[in-house]
């Protein structure tokens, strides 16, 4: 029941009631494809404090409620444990006098009305010039730091993965990050927010905003992507200053991935029914420039498809992203500066480059 999961993550979002017509029509069979869809867009732990603002009568059945209720603690409890290995990883390096940058979904979490219930995976830092001697500090508590994988390396830290990017964008392919690239490193060298835990920093809002985008875009490409990267774009837009605005705009523009931002932005605005003032007016422009049709195909992609299998082995899995992107050459013809044949080939002779190395 995607109007009233969208209807959800509306009030969610900005706090406002629900559309009681939509939700007094719902059926408990409704409330359960709800559910089973809010799960696997990601959005199920943020949409609960939303559900249960409804009134006892309106709520879902107790069973329901219940699986909800602690699926939402679960993400709680996941995230108060990630931040504590943030918080450990940061006083270890603030005693070698070094620091990093949390990018994507962690720092992403502090936009959500309740950080905890913002679902994430790994926990992703990125140290720039230090990127050396931060895992230099890492190995000295006994942390092994992974075999290099295009663009990052894997560090866990009490059972938490930690992927440490050496580059922004996966150095096998440069695929539309050349000009982004520049800026997105000059804002990481010059312009990284400090917040309350030593060792750790923020980006700041341009940053986040077209790494946003640019992950999303990628994602989206090889594989799929969820609602919940919408609504990572529709709050990292909220933030923006009226000069961060026009920076991203400018960066947005120079970039293959800029048309797929704008359909993420279209699909906010009318699927999620977030509030124009929320978006620049040059965003939604841009936004209405998307077409229903392609609208309404990325939305079908979001909300149809499923997650692509993982494989017996990580060569395996390769394997069946290879057989995807073949299968999805629409998304490359419309959203992308080559084709997935092209892509694929770059992305295997950079992967036999660095097995060599």
């Amino acid at each position: 029941m995607s109007q009233l999961l969208c209807k959800l993550i509306n009030a969610t979002l900005t706090r406002r009631p629900i559309d009681v017509e939509v939700v007094q029509s719902a059926t408990q069979d409704d409330w359960q494809r709800c559910f089973d869809l809010a799960m696997g867009q990601q959005v199920l732990a943020m949409t609960f404090p939303a559900m249960t603002a409804l009134s006892k009568e309106q709520w879902p059945d107790f069973v329901l409620w219940s699986k909800w209720m602690a699926y939402a603690q679960n993400i709680a409890a996941q995230s108060k444990h990630k931040r504590e290995v943030v918080r450990k990883m940061g006083g270890w390096l603030a005693e070698d006098g070094l620091a990093t940058m949390i990018i994507k979904g962690f720092s992403l979490a502090v936009l959500y009305p309740q950080p905890d219930l913002r679902e994430c995976g790994d926990i992703d830092i990125y140290s720039g010039e230090d990127y050396d001697k931060v895992n230099a500090s890492l190995e000295k508590h006994g942390l092994q730091i992974g075999r290099a994988d295009g663009h990052h390396v894997h560090i866990n830290i009490d059972g938490i993965s930690v992927e440490h990017h050496f580059a922004l964008h996966n150095s096998r392919v440069k695929n539309g990050m050349e000009g982004s690239t520049k800026v997105l490193l000059q804002l990481a060298a010059t312009d990284r927010r400090p917040t309350s835990l030593p060792g750790i920093c923020f980006p700041n809002p341009t940053f986040t905003a077209l790494f946003t985008a640019w992950h999303a875009h990628k994602h989206f490409l090889a594989e799929k992507i969820e609602l919940r990267h919408v609504i990572d774009w529709a709050l990292v837009l909220r933030q923006l200053s009226a000069t961060e605005a026009r920076t991203v705009h400018e960066v947005k523009y120079g970039s293959p991935w800029g048309r797929f931002a704008d359909t993420l932005t279209a699909i906010a605005l009318h699927r999620l029914q977030l509030p124009t003032d929320w978006f620049s007016q040059t965003e939604v422009v841009a936004a209405s420039k998307i077409s229903p049709e392609l609208e309404q195909r990325v939305w079908d992609d979001i909300m149809g498809s499923g997650h692509t299998a993982h494989g017996r082995t990580s060569n395996h899995r390769r394997l069946n992203i290879a057989r995807r992107m073949l299968q999805n050459r629409w998304k490359f013809a419309v959203y992308a500066d080559m084709g997935a044949e092209r892509f694929l080939w770059k992305e295997f002779v950079g992967y036999m480059k660095n097995r060599k190395a």
